[in-house]
Parts: C-alpha cells; structure tokens; sequence
C-alpha cells in the first residue's frame, strides 16, 4: 500500500483482517474516553503497533525520517488501516 505524506510516498505492508480487528480493539480503547483524554503512553503503544504492522523492521525503515514525520507516516497508515483516512474514502468513492 502506498501513503503519500508531504510530496512522499511511503510504501507499507497491507494489513491482514486479524491485524485490522486488533487495531480496531486498541483503537477504540485509547480514544474511549474522547479525543482529549488520550494518554500519550497508549497513543505511542498504538502507533507502534501500527509500524509493526506496516514495516518489516520499523525503527530501520523508519529511522531516515525525523519524529514528526514519523507519526504522521505512523498516524496516516493507521488512519487508512481502519479506513478512516479522507484520502481512502475519496478513493473509494464514499
């Protein structure tokens, strides 16, 4: 699967549906009490369960990149994962 990230492109593994149904678990469980009481600890873990996912060695694919970069890289591809991501829906038509 391909992200594209300011101008980048960025190719990441697809998700398998056991993947999917685990981030969706963990995902409801760090936004459960709203948007503005996620803990970072549980953001990061998330995240990082996410490069996992996406990467075959995460912090060696990853390392080129500076933090910030790195978690929109990290938080673009969970958002497509879950197929919350605007630019996935544009593409499938919803």
């Amino acid at each position: 699967m391909k992200l594209k990230i300011d101008d980048k492109e960025i190719l990441v593994k697809n998700i398998s549906y056991k993947d999917k149904l685990g981030l969706q678990g963990e995902f409801a469980d760090v936004y459960k009490n709203g948007t503005q009481k996620v803990k970072q600890k549980e953001f990061n873990i998330l995240l990082g369960n996410v490069a996992e996912i996406a990467f075959a060695n995460p912090e060696e694919d990853l390392k080129k990149y500076d933090y910030d970069f790195q978690l929109k890289i990290l938080s673009q591809c969970l958002m497509d994962y879950l197929g919350l991501s605007n630019t996935l829906k544009k593409e499938n038509g919803d």
